[in-house]
């Protein structure tokens, strides 16, 4: 049960972009969470992007007075897992391109997560969340498994909330600040795969 009263409540929150960030923000506020934004994407293809979306949080969260941490960006940190899955030479590859946009999708959420959980415990902060969960186009059940196990395992408490009734919002507020409106999830393949809007 979420107190409504007292002194909130920090929470470590994975943050994709600003769009998603205002909703889920705002949300949390409400239930007396004293947000901390966690800007990790190791995943977002492309240094231009990366940059774009991480200028949006920045002046979101400086809008709101909300601190933000922001880990040093190395696009090795989401690909080298991905590896064994694309050597023909693995016991590990894939060659079914839906399987493996599957496995690519639970090993990312799952770096984002396992990273959020790590800087959690750094900061001795017991609650964590992800931005993630305002996407449509997310496995909430994928978010679910990864964010509650690696959370458990340290002690920390791992927030889940459908978020996705906010996905609009989000981005008609992006829009009316004139921030980036993410067209694909983050990495490359995602890109190719078709855009989000």
């Amino acid at each position: 049960m979420i107190s409504m009263t007292g002194k909130p409540k920090k929470i470590l929150v994975h943050t994709c972009c600003a769009a998603c960030a205002s909703h889920v923000f705002f949300e949390l506020k409400k239930l007396n969470y004293e947000v901390i934004a966690f800007f990790y994407n190791p995943n977002i293809h492309g240094r231009k992007e990366y940059d774009d979306r991480l200028k949006d949080v920045k002046d979101h969260c400086d809008t709101f007075g909300i601190k933000m941490i922001v880990p040093k960006y190395d696009v090795h940190e989401f690909f080298e897992p991905l590896l064994p899955y694309q050597d023909k030479k693995s016991i590990k590859y894939i060659t079914d391109k839906e399987r493996y946009k599957r496995k690519r999708c639970q090993l990312c959420i799952n770096l984002l997560m396992l990273e959020t959980v790590r800087e959690a415990k750094r900061n001795k902060i017991k609650n964590i969340s992800t931005t993630m969960l305002c996407s449509p186009y997310k496995n909430h059940s994928e978010i679910w498994n990864a964010g509650s196990e690696l959370a458990n395992n340290q002690g920390i408490e791992f927030f889940y909330k459908d978020f996705r009734k906010g996905y609009w919002y989000g981005r008609n507020y992006a829009r009316n600040h004139a921030y980036l409106i993410p067209g694909y999830c983050g990495c490359s393949e995602s890109l190719e795969e078709g855009r989000l809007e």
